[in-house]
């Protein structure tokens, strides 16, 4: 269920296969069941299990939910789950509910931004005896092989900002999301699927027997 920088939902097979068998003998489809099914257990991951937490280190809910995007089911597109997805992009530090910073010397501090129960450092440094003691990031180059273009290529991040500085960034929504997604939240979404799932199945088969 849980994928790289994200989390799938989906129902088993086997139980996909007899619910769709049951459904099939009394002329009923088995897609509204499953993709209503699915949405909503996926609604209900982001609202209770990941947006509450991940938003007291940000600017509240609406703001995590932009950034926690649901891949909703689309049985034309063949997409028989559904899908939560955050945002893998860094957040700029002054976005954080919380930062502040730990001087290293008379010009150099670490940036600290709200974690969980702590705090985490964020890359980047503020100059303690600088007027604005803003959250800042320097140039920087990275060279990455690239096999679709057939060589090295650098990468240059912060070009073209004054005096090759830029606001500094903190963990992305992704990195929160990763430590939120463990083996009690996959139990969780389980448990919530099954249940809606059961209730989405027993409404069905009673329209049949009125």
């Amino acid at each position: 269920m849980a994928g790289s920088g994200g989390l799938r939902i989906g129902i088993r097979p086997v139980a996909f296969d007899a619910a769709k068998m049951q459904l099939a003998s009394i002329g009923r489809e088995i897609e509204p069941v499953l993709r209503g099914s699915l949405d909503t257990t996926a609604s209900e991951t982001r609202k209770r299990r990941y947006t509450p937490i991940i938003a007291k280190m940000f600017r509240g809910r609406s703001w995590v939910n932009k950034r926690i995007i649901i891949k909703r089911v689309n049985m034309r597109k063949g997409r028989f789950d559904a899908r939560l997805i955050p945002s893998s992009a860094g957040v700029y530090v002054t976005e954080y509910k919380r930062w502040g910073y730990q001087a290293i010397d008379a010009t150099r501090a670490r940036i600290l931004v709200g974690s969980f129960k702590g705090h985490k450092v964020a890359a980047g440094f503020v100059n303690p005896s600088s007027f604005a003691r803003q959250p800042l990031a320097t140039r920087s180059t990275v060279t990455r092989m690239v096999k679709s273009r057939g060589g090295q290529f650098t990468y240059r991040y912060g070009a073209g900002t004054r005096n090759g500085l830029m606001p500094a960034m903190g963990p992305s929504v992704a990195w929160f999301f990763k430590r939120l997604t463990t083996a009690s939240t996959v139990g969780w979404v389980n448990k919530r699927l099954q249940q809606e799932f059961q209730r989405r199945m027993r409404r069905e088969l009673l329209k049949y027997s009125r």
